[in-house]
């Protein structure tokens, strides 16, 4: 059975502790797909500051909305994170499809 992309997103999150904000999230995403090969589904154009997926912005709104992902203020601008619950459901889900697949943006 195949985790559906906003769940995967949380795997994101797990990896990377935390993302430095939408704009750097879409980059990282971007990047996961075309330079390793990490399938999550989401198509990209190209926007004033990067790569934009409308359909990652969903995701992001539909996982924040469940209380699975939270926005805090940093001191260089908000940072996207898991939150406990967030956490929790990907525990139970035990899976990563992105295990060995960092990559800098």
């Amino acid at each position: 059975m195949e985790v559906p992309e906003p769940l995967r997103l949380l795997s994101i999150l797990s990896e990377y502790s935390a993302v430095k904000g939408k704009i750097e999230l879409h980059k990282l995403v971007y990047a996961l797909q075309t330079k390793k090969g990490v399938h999550l589904g989401y198509r990209f154009i190209n926007y004033s500051f990067g790569p934009y997926s409308k359909e990652l912005e969903e995701d992001l709104k539909l996982l924040s909305s469940l209380g699975l992902i939270k926005e805090e203020k940093g001191p260089d601008g908000p940072i996207i994170k898991l939150s406990e619950k967030g956490e929790n459901i990907l525990k139970n889900l035990n899976t990563s499809p992105l295990r060995h697949s960092k990559v800098r943006v």
